[in-house]
């Protein structure tokens, strides 16, 4: 698979949220502690994506270009990347990283809590090259 899903079965459809710890007035709830990604492929384009999520304009089109493989392009083009992420998931930013697992170099699991409290899980798998073959947002597993 090469394609962007956000939340389970919803690919290219919309986003689902996991009920979460409801955020104090200033955003994420001050029990969130940030965690560092790791300078791995993986880490670094999971930063570049959170960055786009975190930004104060919508992701537009273009930024995506370049950025995913052939067939991920193919199969989720950028206009609906960016549609879905500027709907689905960017309307609870800012986002914090809350947790990481580093899989492999090329394949990691960022957990990041939204202003709500509500947290998602920012997963990739990224060629040796640093375009991404596959992304998955979906809410994050219990904790």
């Amino acid at each position: 698979m090469s394609a962007l899903v956000l939340g389970a079965g919803l690919m290219l459809s919309g986003c689902a949220t996991a009920p979460g710890a409801q955020g104090d007035s200033a955003g994420v709830t001050e029990e969130v502690a940030a965690v560092a990604l790791p300078q791995t492929t993986a880490g670094l384009q999971i930063q570049w994506m959170l960055d786009l999520l975190n930004a104060d304009a919508d992701i537009a089109p273009h930024e995506l270009e370049g950025k995913f493989t052939k067939s991920f392009a193919e199969e989720a083009p950028a206009e609906t990347v960016a549609e879905q992420m500027n709907a689905g998931v960017r309307p609870d930013r800012p986002y914090v990283v809350t947790g990481y697992q580093d899989v492999s170099d090329v394949l990691g699991a960022a957990r990041i809590t939204g202003a709500s409290g509500t947290s998602l899980s920012l997963e990739m798998r990224v060629e040796e090259g640093g375009t991404i073959a596959e992304m998955l947002v979906r809410a994050a597993p219990k904790q």
